[in-house]
């Protein structure tokens, strides 16, 4: 999504997505008990590194809280590529766009703050009976060859239950953005790879299962996540590629409900 890769905020209850040069933003639900609290994390991690950035913005990612008790460490990472035909304008141009020029690739899931800075609007996700709506905050910085974004600060929303979470996890989050040669001259390559990793403090009334297998149960479930979202992003951004190479700069977004 480089050059129409803003955002915009979405409805209530939403799901939200990714966005390409824009920025990442993951979504999904749990069911099992574990997997949820798991879930949770993976959500929590860009929401806590989310709640404590927004107070106090880091250039190189989210700032590890204090956390004390029983810790669960969630990672996951994603790698994905795209072969993307060249059109009236070089995709390299495209990718080389400041963020500034950045449009919207999914009206309702994402929202510009200011010219590389983005408000992402997961939706509403259930974990064990709780309904939370996951707000992360991103940066986008554009680099050689494409751009990466970073998870600044998150918020979780929902009941009193929920919001305490915010207090009890932190996160990083991380997606480099690529175009590649190939060796074919007329076809190029977008790639994606996101890195995310989240620490929860399990809570006292989760003390029976073992902290492995939260962390296992965690960890498939920011895998799975990443797996639906990282090519869906790129797929989105291909198609604002293709409307930018057209000429059509009005930058906006793709739809609505997309990612």
């Amino acid at each position: 999504m480089h050059s129409s890769r803003m955002l915009h905020r979405p409805a209530a209850g939403a799901p939200m997505r990714q966005f390409a040069p824009k920025a990442g933003c993951p979504t999904a639900s749990m069911g099992a008990c574990p997997e949820r609290l798991v879930h949770l994390a993976a959500l929590a991690r860009e929401d806590v590194s989310s709640a404590a950035d927004a107070q106090q913005p880091s250039t190189s990612g989210l700032e590890h809280r204090q956390l004390q008790g029983r810790l669960a460490r969630f990672s996951a990472r994603k790698q994905h590529s795209k072969p993307v035909k060249e059109s009236q304008r070089a995709l390299a141009e495209y990718m080389a766009l400041p963020a500034s020029q950045y449009s919207v690739l999914d009206a309702r899931k994402i929202e510009r703050i200011d010219d590389s800075t983005f408000r992402c609007y997961v939706g509403r996700l259930a974990f064990f009976g709780f309904s939370v709506e996951p707000v992360i905050t991103v940066s986008v910085m554009v680099e050689d060859r494409g751009c990466t974004i970073k998870l600044l600060s998150a918020q979780l929303q929902g009941s009193k239950v929920v919001e305490d979470v915010n207090n009890k996890f932190t996160a990083q989050m991380t997606n480099g953005v690529r175009w590649n040669a190939t060796e074919d001259p007329a076809v190029k390559e977008i790639s994606s790879d996101t890195t995310i990793e989240v620490v929860v403090q399990v809570p006292g009334w989760f003390s029976v299962v073992p902290v492995p297998s939260i962390e296992a149960a965690g960890s498939k479930v920011m895998r799975t996540t990443l797996n639906l979202m990282v090519p869906r992003f790129l797929e989105q951004l291909n198609k604002d590629y293709q409307l930018w190479a057209s000429g059509d700069e009005s930058r906006k977004p793709l739809g609505e409900g997309m990612l």
